[in-house]
């Protein structure tokens, strides 16, 4: 398991949202940019790059500062929000990024993109964003009726989908702990999986370690890093 720093994308600035709400942002006085070469030198092995506004718009708004990102770094980047054709996957795998995240594309119109899932099978990842163990799209504004483990199997039955990020909405920048018996539950799969959502300190990091599961490849981590609850350089050696 790793840590992947999150790099949240609104306006062009970093910023951290609570549940989800764009209402609730908090901005950091760093850009988009810095705050990745930051996380990359505090040794990141990965990071995660949301298009906020993009998630909202249904396009890639901010592809060029993603762009940038991706240019400046050296450790692979993830890239997720508003990407919903297969032109904006290319766009994306074209200039270096690692592994793109869709989430909405896939409940609304999974056939439009199913050329770039075989295409790029084993970098493409589904983003589930739950909100009670609904399935949550459109920047988690629209639950779909469709049972989660129901929707895990056809992903990755019908079209290849290998890992899976899972977002706990309602712990998602609340620094209240990462939702342990959804993680085990979901790691009974035969998936990878990341997990995302409440962490609060290393202690939430001793405990995902705990679990002892081998397709827990990472855990994606945003507030607790940005407000110094957690270290990342500890935190690191901690797993290792």
């Amino acid at each position: 398991m790793i840590i992947i720093p999150a790099v949240d994308i609104l306006g062009s600035k970093c910023v951290r949202l609570t549940m989800g709400d764009y209402g609730l942002k908090k901005e950091y006085g760093l850009s988009p940019l810095d705050a990745a070469v930051n996380w990359q030198d505090m040794g990141a092995k990965r990071l995660h790059l949301v298009d906020l506004d993009g998630a909202k718009s249904g396009n890639p708004d901010n592809f060029g500062i993603i762009r940038d990102i991706i240019k400046s770094v050296k450790i692979p980047v993830e890239v997720g929000g508003g990407i919903r054709d297969n032109k904006t996957i290319e766009s994306y795998f074209d200039t270096g990024a690692s592994y793109v995240v869709l989430g909405s594309i896939l409940f609304k119109d999974i056939g439009s993109v199913s050329s770039s899932l075989l295409k790029y099978r084993g970098r493409i990842i589904a983003g589930m964003d739950m909100y009670d163990e609904k399935i949550a799209i459109s920047g988690w504004r629209e639950l779909i009726d469709m049972p989660l483990i129901e929707a895990i199997d056809g992903l990755k039955d019908n079209y290849g989908i290998e890992t899976f990020i899972f977002t706990d909405i309602k712990k998602d920048g609340m620094l209240s702990g990462v939702n342990l018996d959804l993680i085990s539950r979901l790691a009974k799969l035969n998936i990878s999986l990341i997990a995302s959502g409440g962490v609060s300190a290393l202690d939430d990091i001793i405990k995902l370690k705990e679990l002892n599961l081998s397709n827990l490849k990472g855990v994606i981590v945003g507030k607790a890093l940005y407000d110094g609850r957690l270290d990342l350089k500890k935190a690191n050696a901690l797993l290792s």
